[in-house]
């Protein structure tokens, strides 16, 4: 007889979700497949027993990729959340610790995705002086100078041209009219060329 305690945040008293401070009693240990079965079915002793056996080392991967305590714990409890939510869902001849990996995976890139792609909207526009104004932290500041480097070298892979004029409107801050007046082109051109070069960008980075 083994005994476990799991701390977790408290939501409903008739969910095993995030059941709070419990204490568990596991007979014997199950296969995977016979929890996920079990799970299927509604129980929520399975259910907790797969909690005990998985969260640890989820959250464990999430906190690593994240370097947020606060988020890991959050991502990592709405993982088996959905899990148990969807059990009907599941294939007990599946492997679900790579389920539950997989949602993990899911769930950070879709956290990196945004944060590129909200910095990114930023970046062209932001000198070193606002970067550091901005950051409410240093690891924030460090996001920004990291992604910046990485805007560089997107923005150095373009053609020649394109490169040039994605400077001119965004680091000198000319207008597309005024660019095209100094390089001799169609104002439609040089729109064209901002365009090409932000989807060149969003796809590199996001």
């Amino acid at each position: 007889m083994k005994n476990f305690l799991i701390f977790g945040r408290k939501t409903d008293s008739q969910s095993p979700i995030n059941p709070g401070p419990m204490k568990f009693t596991f007979s014997k240990p199950q296969s995977d497949n016979e929890l996920i079965s079990a799970i299927i079915r509604g129980d929520v002793n399975a259910y907790e027993q797969l909690f005990v056996r998985y969260y640890p080392t989820l959250l464990h991967f999430i906190r690593g990729m994240l370097k947020d305590d606060h988020m890991s714990e959050d991502i990592a409890q709405n993982i088996f959340m959905k899990l148990w939510i969807h059990r009907e869902k599941l294939d007990s001849s599946q492997s679900v610790k790579n389920y539950l990996f997989v949602l993990a995976k899911h769930e950070i890139y879709n956290i990196f995705k945004a944060k590129r792609t909200t910095m990114l909207s930023l970046l062209p526009q932001l000198s070193d002086r606002d970067i550091a104004d901005r950051a409410s932290s240093v690891e924030e500041q460090y996001n920004y100078v990291e992604l910046n480097a990485l805007l560089m070298q997107g923005i150095s892979k373009m053609p020649p041209q394109r490169q040039l004029i994605f400077r001119m409107s965004r680091y000198e801050h000319l207008s597309n009219r005024e660019i095209a007046e100094r390089l001799g082109l169609s104002v439609r051109t040089v729109d064209k060329h901002i365009e090409l070069a932000l989807k060149d960008l969003y796809s590199t980075l996001c």
